[in-house]
């Protein structure tokens, strides 16, 4: 599926946008239709929490879903409003950890809920999560994933301009001689304040499974991977699990995704 994007609009934005718009389509139609397993979304309501340009949802609704968006930045809602115009989703700006900020626009129960690579960036999980447990139905399903907190770009180097910016584990680093060693590499200040933030707000493996059962959730899916799907997208890589995702540590060293798919209970 590739859906096509007036000049007049596709000059507004960047290639890196246009680029994350077409890759959450593909992703939706190319793994994550198949990893939830529900062959007829028709009618069903679907929420992405942090749906940055809604490229997902432009694929859900194709197949006949109600489909909303919630973005938390600026640049990327704005795109998102752009990009789909002329589509009926409903996007709007809010804070998951905020409910006051999404009570008008969420008045209803969701089917699904997607979370993708958007969890480790919130400080506080145990909100957001509750929070999105109370926004599915009984039964609903949550999809989430996330980078864990020991893996080889973990704290997101890997959007550092410099190459030696870009090495594996860096992450792991004391804050002071990470802070020390991106400044000797150049790397922007407001780099280093994002890269620093993100490791903060890192969650491991172990610690995730330990936080969905006590908020209430039932596990249904839990699938590690050592080359993402999304690789195949942005690398043209194979999708590859990690092999040794049932040994403990080397599960979190070497997933460098971890996906889930969780359920509320009926009862």
């Amino acid at each position: 599926m590739d859906i096509s994007i007036p000049t007049q609009v596709a000059d507004q934005v960047s290639e890196r946008c246009l680029r994350c718009y077409r890759e959450q389509q593909w992703y939706g139609e190319n793994f994550l239709f198949d990893f939830i397993g529900d062959n007829n979304v028709s009618g069903k309501r679907i929420l992405e929490i942090g749906c940055a340009e809604a490229g997902l949802l432009i694929f859900y609704q194709n197949k006949g879903a109600i489909c909303s968006g919630l973005e938390l930045s600026d640049v990327r809602f704005n795109n998102a409003l752009l990009l789909n115009e002329s589509n009926s989703l409903h996007l709007f700006q809010a804070n998951i950890c905020e409910p006051d900020s999404y009570s008008n626009e969420l008045t209803e129960k969701y089917d699904t809920i997607v979370i993708r690579d958007v969890i480790e960036h919130i400080e506080n999980k145990t909100t957001a999560l509750t929070n999105i447990f109370n926004l599915l139905k009984p039964g609903g399903k949550l999809f989430m994933s996330f980078p864990p907190k020991y893996c080889a770009y973990a704290g997101h180097q890997q959007t550092v301009p410099k190459i030696l910016g870009k090495l594996p584990y860096l992450h792991v680093l004391p804050n002071f001689l990470y802070k020390v060693y991106l400044n000797l590499i150049a790397c922007p200040d407001k780099k280093i304040n994002y890269l620093l933030s993100t490791k903060q707000t890192r969650i491991s493996i172990h610690e995730m499974r330990k936080l969905v059962h006590t908020i209430g959730f039932q596990v249904k899916k839990e699938s590690k991977w050592f080359l993402r799907p999304a690789y195949s997208f942005r690398f043209g890589l194979p999708k590859i699990k990690n092999p040794f995702s049932w040994i403990p540590g080397l599960d979190e060293v070497f997933s460098n995704g971890v996906l889930y798919l969780l359920e509320r209970p009926e009862k």
